[in-house]
């Protein structure tokens, strides 16, 4: 059930999937040990060649304190019981998302918010009584004994279009700081598109310590593609002028890059681009999210996808001072073997607030509203024991049947559930987009995976 079995050029592995643990040994052993048939090791051992007997032995041994060869009557689903039951507890919420507002003055032809919207919808900003209202609910709930600072997340549409809410609730942060109800050690992070940042408000965020991350697709013939003005015309120049400026004042912004279908034929110069050029230490890369009636699950995109950022990895190695999000998440997860209970900080980790004041759980269903359950000024609405948010804490492939036999069970996390019911219905389905990044980052790590697949 979680022994999985690799093999390129000449060397193999299992894989415990759930203890996260490879066995690696020479390929020439692989038919004495893959499928055995049953078979006990006395009558391997009997059938194998004299000059092998010794390896196999040895082999077979360390494969049985892996748990990866178990006796017939051992029971991996007990296990994985055990495991549920150190993994998972309440919600514990750490992030607060909020929508300063979903007006943006982009038209990005890939963006899940816009393309999320139904028919009707009325954009608005949030106003500055609502937003301290909702910092006011994330102080109260939040643990004491979270394992990593709490985050405060800054999203829209473009936030700077909402700059006034934006500097009172920075304003509010630190009177909440100093007054004890929010911890010193906490994330303040700015989601923009870049062309609204000026001189004077890179400097407010300076002094109150906000990371920035500025959406950056490539060169201006990528950018342009894709993030583009109401009237057609590409950012690009805006976005890197903003970029620029949060460097002149001495910020350090990360770079968020989508690899849309058509930008996948130039990762290698995105990644040039991006280190070289802008000298860029921080960066993640995203794919298309599925929207209804908008975007569609693409088999082959979500491939090649997975395997650029695979690709783009290999290439961020080479800059040791560089940090790229998606893949070394994966990768430290493999190294450290951490169990990644879930991929998407809303299974349980997550607040998000709307512009008018809705508490939810996922920002990808602004536009219908969907998991919004709460209110910021309903005293009584608590996050960590509503049932929608504690089924969404609980959604994980370590809990989900389909999954438990997939190579990626420990380490995928699962990817989107918003994905997953767009596809297939319920947030309780894979979300078979990441399923293709997942495999492919497990057989990277396991070093099986070349750069030409």
């Amino acid at each position: 059930m979680f022994g999985h079995f690799f093999e390129r050029d000449g060397v193999a592995c299992f894989y415990h999937s759930l203890r996260i643990l490879p066995i690696y040994f020479d390929a020439i052993l692989s038919p004495y040990v893959h499928s055995p048939d049953g078979k006990s090791v006395e009558i391997l051992l009997e059938e194998a060649p004299l000059n092998l007997r010794h390896s196999i032995a040895r082999l077979v041994e360390t494969l049985c304190r892996a748990s990866i060869l178990v006796p017939a009557t051992y029971d991996e689903k007990a296990y994985l019981t055990k495991v549920r039951q150190l993994v998972f507890g309440r919600p514990n919420i750490r992030v607060l998302v909020l929508h300063l507002t979903d007006f943006c003055n982009l038209s990005c032809n890939y963006c899940f918010i816009e393309g999320g919207k139904t028919k009707g919808y009325k954009n608005q900003h949030m106003g500055v009584r609502i937003a301290k209202a909702a910092l006011q609910k994330f102080a109260s709930v939040i643990s004491d004994d979270l394992p990593k600072p709490p985050s405060v997340v800054f999203y829209g549409g473009e936030p700077l279009l909402n700059y006034a809410t934006l500097h009172s609730v920075l304003e509010f942060i630190s009177r909440f700081q100093d007054e004890g109800r929010l911890p010193q050690r906490l994330n303040k992070i700015l989601i923009t598109n870049g062309t609204r940042i000026t001189y004077g408000n890179a400097e407010l965020l300076k002094h109150h310590n906000v990371s920035v991350s500025v959406s950056l697709d490539g060169p201006e013939f990528i950018h342009n593609r894709n993030r583009v003005y109401r009237s057609g015309s590409g950012s690009f120049r805006d976005s890197l002028q903003g970029f620029n400026i949060l460097k002149e004042v001495g910020l350090c912004p990360t770079v968020s890059c989508v690899l849309s279908e058509s930008s996948l034929d130039h990762v290698p110069q995105i990644i040039h681009w991006l280190l070289d050029d802008l000298g860029v230490r921080a960066l993640g890369f995203n794919h298309v999210s599925i929207v209804p009636d908008v975007s569609r699950y693409d088999p082959i995109y979500e491939s090649r996808f997975a395997s650029a950022v695979v690709q783009s990895h290999e290439m961020v190695l080479q800059h040791p001072e560089v940090y790229e999000r998606r893949m070394s998440r994966k990768l430290n997860s493999f190294l450290e073997r951490e169990i990644v209970k879930a991929d998407c900080t809303g299974c349980g980790e997550q607040m998000a607030v709307s512009p008018d004041g809705k508490i939810g759980i996922c920002q990808g269903y602004m536009g219908t509203r969907n998991t919004f359950v709460g209110n910021v000024f309903d005293e009584g609405f608590d996050p960590v024991s509503h049932p929608m948010f504690i089924e969404w804490s609980r959604r994980s492939p370590l809990n989900m049947p389909q999954c438990s036999e997939c190579a990626a069970l420990a380490v995928c996390g699962g990817g989107c559930p918003r994905n997953a019911e767009y596809t297939s219905g319920s947030i309780w389905d894979r979300d078979v987009a990441f399923c293709h990044f997942a495999m492919h980052s497990v057989e990277r790590q396991l070093h099986l995976r070349g750069d030409d697949n």
